[in-house]
């Protein structure tokens, strides 16, 4: 329910709080008091599309804040409205956007009148509306839920069936990569060992002249590093009594001995770096193939592994969408069958149902002052299969005795969309924690007929949270609760305001609204006794 309205700067609202209760909420006031813009607030609040002069003149921007209760639920809706309609919205103080606001908004409020009876007025309401006169949401809800499935299958089905189409060749394609990459069997780093090498073997010849002549000069030559070391130790040995020219006999003799080693190692090189033309082309070659296979399957080693693991899953996945195919086809033709026979079942029923309905709206709209009212349900197939079935499903209505019948939401007036909105809930009940919202309700009738609205609507008020304009003294009197708006005109401002009355104070209002300007003792006598009886009413 709405517990609390806020409006700033709204139309000629300059601010406005107001504290709806549970049950039968009603709301009165002189013409032009705003009465009806309070409504507009609420409907700015909860839709998409909101007008574009809406924020009061001396204003740069409109507020409208209302708390919902709903079960062990609280939302606070928030709407800040700028220049040309521009707006931010809200929900529980968090950003959202205009769409979201709207769809709980839809949720927890629903307006009738001045054109807002978001029911009746689209047409995608009416298979909702008709089923739950008929109680069949059951059966649309289980068919909604196995539509949703159908469509999910679907759609896995087709990329599944894509995907096989190339299957046979991506199949084939994967197992060659597979294998390429198998043979030749790359190790990690061994591009760079192979560049390595063959740098050494394309410079072999040039190398191995270097070896030999560094060789002979460090070991072989007669003037070698090798012989005059070796001459200069057995120079210096007879001088061993000396010990500064033993210690540096001794140095002279290691490098003897460590030159010989080096001049091992330059022979075992030398002997190892041979031009050898055959094996330069075989490195080249496989130098050659671990490039084409990085160029093909990933720049590096690693991503060439990468490759290989991403192609043996992919094999694997492709091998078994076959069964998953099949799988998947069996699925879809049950679904589509059970889908059908719901959507047959759905529309039979509503079909079967449809007259007494007709029937019951028409006689509760007589009651409502709408004689002659004719009101028809017309059901025909669209085609197609959604979630709410096969039927294409338009309401009717000729409000006069003679004309035509047209759809209802194009030809009814506000007040009309309210009381087949009413008879409707009269006949299915309302909704538990929803707020509905009646303006116009009352245009066109009065006397008794407008006690029958009243009561009809107290006793939708047992299940829902309902909030009603009126200029009728007998529907205001059913009402639990009673709020005045004014309106006060000052010398650069007009300012509106609403309160909660007490009952001597409603006596008064009802009195006034009974007998115009002047309020008389009789009227206040009658406006205490419609009050009583309105009260005493089961509903």
């Amino acid at each position: 329910m709405l517990a609390f309205l806020r409006v700033k700067n709204f139309a000629i609202i300059d601010e406005l709080e107001i504290e709806f209760k549970e049950g039968f909420n009603v709301i009165t006031g002189e013409t032009g008091a705003g009465k009806s813009i309070i409504i507009n607030a609420v409907s700015a609040l909860i839709n998409a599309r909101i007008p574009t002069d809406v924020v009061r003149g001396d204003a740069d921007k409109a507020e409208i804040m209302g708390h919902y209760c709903r079960e062990d639920d609280e939302y606070l809706l928030k709407r800040i409205i700028g220049e040309q309609g521009k707006s931010r919205a809200f929900i529980n103080e968090q950003p959202v956007t205009r769409k979201k606001l709207e769809s709980l908004g839809a949720e927890l409020t629903s307006i009738y009148g001045q054109g807002e009876s978001q029911d009746l007025l689209k047409k995608e309401h009416y298979p909702a509306i008709l089923d739950g006169l008929l109680s069949l949401e059951k059966e649309r809800r289980l068919l909604s839920e196995r539509v949703r499935d159908f469509k999910e299958v679907t759609g896995v089905l087709n990329k599944k069936r894509n995907e096989v189409q190339g299957r046979e060749r991506e199949m084939s394609l994967l197992q060659f990569q597979i294998a390429e990459i198998e043979k030749e069997n790359v190790q990690e780093n061994e591009e760079e060992i192979i560049k390595e090498r063959l740098a050494v073997l394309k410079d072999a010849e040039k190398i191995s002249s270097v070896l030999d002549s560094v060789s002979k000069g460090l070991y072989e030559d007669d003037g070698s590093a090798h012989s005059i070391l070796k001459a200069t130790v057995v120079a210096l040995k007879p001088l061993s009594k000396v010990e500064a020219l033993e210690k540096l006999r001794g140095r002279i003799e290691a490098l003897f001995f460590e030159l010989e080693d080096v001049a091992a190692e330059l022979k075992k090189h030398e002997k190892a770096i041979v031009y050898d033309p055959d094996q330069l082309e075989t490195m080249e070659d496989r130098l050659h193939t671990i490039r084409r296979l990085h160029e093909k399957y990933g720049k590096t080693y690693r991503e060439l592994k990468e490759y290989e693991q991403w192609a043996r899953n992919s094999l694997a996945y492709l091998s078994t969408l076959s069964s998953s195919l099949e799988e998947l086809e069996k699925r879809s033709v049950s679904l589509e069958k059970e889908v059908a026979e719901r959507a047959e079942r759905l529309s039979a029923g509503r079909k079967k149902g449809a007259k007494q309905i007709e029937e019951a709206v028409a006689k509760e709209l007589e009651l409502l002052s709408m004689k002659g009212v004719s009101f028809k349900i017309v059901i025909s197939e669209k085609g197609t299969i959604d979630e709410d079935g096969k039927d294409d499903i338009e309401f009717l209505l000729s409000a006069n005795p003679g004309e035509p019948l047209r759809p209802l939401r194009k030809v009814a007036s506000g007040g009309e969309l309210s009381r087949v909105m009413l008879a409707i809930k009269r006949i299915v009940g309302g909704t538990v924690g929803m707020t509905m919202i009646f303006d116009e309700i009352d245009a066109g009738i009065g006397g008794k007929v407008a006690e029958i609205v009243g009561s009809r609507l107290r006793e939708l008020a047992q299940n829902s949270q309902v909030i009603c304009i009126t200029h009728l003294p007998q529907i205001a009197a059913f009402g639990d609760h009673h709020f005045l708006v004014e309106k006060y005109q000052g010398e650069e401002s007009t300012r509106t305001t609403i309160r909660r009355l007490a009952r001597d104070e409603r006596i008064v209002e009802i009195a006034r609204m009974l007998g115009g300007v002047k309020i008389t003792e009789k009227a206040v006598d009658q406006a205490e006794e419609m009050l009583e009886n309105a009260q005493k009413s089961p509903y």
